[in-house]
């Protein structure tokens, strides 16, 4: 990305590093917000995530930008889309692990440390895994094609997964709501009585 911003911009390599505080001061100054909001209203944690998804995929779409859109790439919006980026991923990362981690607990994993453990273990692999595959991924889109349909295959995959969560949670919502009322059907037929009290 940064061979992008000097070759596309033309600036020295000392202001590339200044570019990329777009992502890195929006992710730093959003992150504490999301973390009390994630704290504060846990029901809409799984919303959270959705909607930080469809934020990283526009901001990929856009920071090329797309050649589909016939938009010209220009310095002020490369670095408005790693801004979006940054506050997106902060949507998308910080209620993530309290939100495994309830998971598992609704799943019949007891809490305590061992649970933590497992889910910190697992957040961490898959965040190392996706920190390497990401730039690899990238980095070999960006050699054969070029990096404005790197940033929007980039942006396609967080679009999909952005998608099919959004499908798995509504089909999770649909399935407890209709849990509670087969639930309830069950308890009153275990109330009625078999035989007539006379």
């Amino acid at each position: 990305m940064s061979l992008f911003v000097l070759e596309k911009f033309n600036l020295p390599a000392g202001y590339v590093g200044l570019v990329f505080l777009g992502l890195a001061i929006s992710y730093s100054l959003s992150s504490p917000l999301l973390g009390i909001v994630s704290d504060k209203m846990p029901t809409i944690r799984k919303w959270l995530l959705v909607l930080g998804g469809f934020g990283t995929a526009i901001g990929f779409f856009l920071l090329g930008p797309a050649p589909i859109l016939q938009i010209k790439s220009e310095l002020w919006l490369f670095v408005l889309m790693l801004g979006l980026i940054g506050f997106s991923l902060g949507m998308s990362g910080i209620p993530t692990f309290p939100e495994i981690l309830s998971c598992a607990i609704e799943r019949g994993f007891e809490e305590g440390l061992s649970t933590l453990g497992l889910v910190s273990g697992l957040f961490g692999a898959v965040w190392s895994a996706g920190m390497f595959f990401g730039p690899t991924l990238g980095g070999y889109t960006v050699q054969k094609l070029n990096f404005p349909w790197a940033s929007v295959i980039q942006g396609g995959i967080a679009l999909l997964a952005t998608l099919l969560m959004g499908l798995y949670f509504i089909i999770e919502g649909v399935q407890k709501k209709r849990s509670p009322q087969v639930a309830e059907n069950e308890s009153n037929s275990e109330r009625t009585l078999l035989l007539n009290q006379s």
